[in-house]
């Protein structure tokens, strides 16, 4: 059998075994979690490709959407544009662009990946809040091992990605910012793709959905065990599996009645960038946000006149502020974040009668 043929059916098996885990112990039976759960296997499956197979020359890289409104991925946040680009620490590469007016944009390089060895390690850091743009808001910024004046993004000889967040507090007014990236060396053209390099992307996108699909199913895991919370979560953890460092990261769970809210108080809102609130399913998908208000952040929330901020999360209709919906979902999980900020203020949750809200 043909080289290639091999690598084809090893990628279909995998896609296959895959399927266990929509029965493994733990994993919610109803209709709703299942079929959702059938998708998330697809959505997977095509990050495999896209990030492993489309878009894996880092002398000729290119940005691409990672995760976003049809491909989901570790309670990926509705607030985000995101953007990546496979690198190589042997060369240097240059990112342009226009900042735009989005409220904070972060842009990390790392080494390792889900598809090696689950961790995403930062070997450099930028941000907005220290981004030099010209008058008419363009930029450049130099990715190097060695320092460069003006807007430097270390990397380091094993570094492997470059990850780009904007996160908005308002889509509506706001205006994204623009990127390209190229390496700054490199020829004209990229050589023809032989079969060594088709089968070494596989062998990458194989790993990558297998090892993808096991950490969120052991977060989700993890997550359910304690129903009805929202607790910080293990920040060196989630730092070590590529999550931004000026984020505070919590996640939790939610099981309703139809007539009941998860009720979140924050006793006060610190200085911070900003934070948001989102509404996920059991497989950490951000629920539609194209079509369900599932998230909530400092712009769009309302405050209590002591200061305080109350949301509240329910599968019913509701007309009490700060209300989003679980767009059917009377169990899920949930994803609190707080950006910028050294003095954090924790939720405070309790589980209410729709009537209390009133």
């Amino acid at each position: 059998m043909s080289v290639s043929r091999v690598k084809w059916e090893a990628f279909c098996d995998t896609l296959k075994q895959a399927g266990e885990l929509l029965t493994a112990d733990g994993v919610p039976q109803d209709e709703q979690t299942q079929a959702e759960g059938l998708r998330y296997l697809s959505r997977i499956a095509r990050a495999a490709l896209e990030w492993y197979v489309e878009f894996n020359d880092p002398e000729f890289p290119e940005l691409y959407k990672p995760s976003h409104e049809t491909i989901k991925i570790g309670a990926d946040n509705p607030d985000n544009i995101y953007e990546k680009a496979v690198i190589d620490g042997r060369y240097d590469y240059l990112l342009t662009g226009h900042r735009g007016t989005v409220d904070y944009i972060s842009m990390a390089t790392s080494k390792g990946s889900y598809a090696e060895n689950f961790k995403q390690i930062e070997t450099g850091f930028l941000d907005s809040n220290t981004l030099i743009t010209a008058d008419d808001g363009t930029f450049q910024i130099v990715l190097s091992r060695h320092e460069h004046e003006g807007n430097w993004l270390p990397i380091d000889k094993d570094s492997e990605s470059l990850l780009i967040r904007q996160t908005f507090l308002d889509r509506t007014t706001e205006s994204p910012a623009v990127f390209q990236i190229r390496r700054r060396d490199s020829g004209a053209t990229p050589a023809p793709l032989n079969l060594a390099k088709a089968t070494a992307n596989f062998d990458k996108a194989i790993a990558f959905y297998q090892n993808t699909l096991g950490l969120f199913a052991r977060w989700s895991q993890q997550i359910i065990e304690n129903p009805n919370t929202l607790p910080l979560w293990d920040q060196a953890f989630c730092q070590s599996v590529g999550g931004d460092p000026n984020i505070l990261y919590y996640h939790g769970h939610f099981r309703l009645k139809a007539d009941e809210a998860f009720r979140i108080r924050l006793d006060r809102i610190p200085e911070c960038q900003t934070w948001n609130l989102q509404v996920d399913n059991y497989w950490m998908e951000s629920l539609d946000y194209r079509y369900h208000r599932i998230s909530i952040n400092k712009d769009g929330a309302e405050v209590n006149a002591d200061g305080s901020v109350t949301l509240i999360v329910t599968p019913a209709a509701s007309d009490a502020t700060n209300t989003l919906s679980t767009a059917g979902h009377e169990e899920g999980t949930l994803c609190f974040r707080w950006v910028g900020t050294d003095d954090p203020v924790h939720p405070e949750i309790d589980i209410v009668n729709l009537s209390e809200l009133h």
